[in-house]
């Protein structure tokens, strides 16, 4: 029977076999921790070998409420962090990255900051020898004006 005929009820009988097999398998090999990330197991790893959608996980009762009593029976074995201790470490993980994420924005911001002043400086003495150059043009302009009313301007 394909699957597109089978109904809702029977999906969910088949997707639970299917988890319970994948279960079997794990036991028999031992390679739990081939699939823990963090204090849970990897559904998208768990969805993908077991053939079916993520989604089951979530919408399916019967293989979600044995998803959570596999999680907290390898916890008891002592195979996962149990989820109260889980934050305090994630903590830690997190305050730690926080703090090379700061010194890279200081550092991002001191090279910035920099950087700014660099070109600040650098308009600055364009304006100035933009304003110098200005005014020799008016004087050249001036005396270019001056030869031309005297006749004493060479053609070009």
């Amino acid at each position: 029977m394909s699957q597109s005929n089978q109904s809702g009820q029977q999906l969910a009988r088949d997707n639970l076999a299917k988890f319970q097999s994948w279960i079997a398998e794990r036991e028999v090999t031992n390679d739990w921790h081939d699939y823990l990330r963090g204090d849970k197991l990897n559904r998208s790893e768990i969805a993908a070998e077991c053939d079916f959608s993520l989604s089951v996980m979530r919408q399916n009762p019967a293989v979600k409420e044995a998803l959570e009593a596999l999680e907290s029976r390898l916890t008891t074995l002592g195979l996962t962090q149990p989820l109260r201790t889980a934050p305090d470490a994630s903590n830690e993980a997190a305050a730690a990255s926080e703090k090379v994420i700061d010194k890279r924005i200081m550092a991002a911001k001191g090279r910035a900051e920099a950087r700014v002043k660099a070109l600040e400086e650098q308009n600055a003495s364009l304006k100035a020898e933009v304003a110098s150059l200005r005014e020799r043009l008016r004087r050249f302009e001036h005396l270019d004006a001056h030869l031309s009313r005297t006749g004493r301007l060479l053609p070009a």
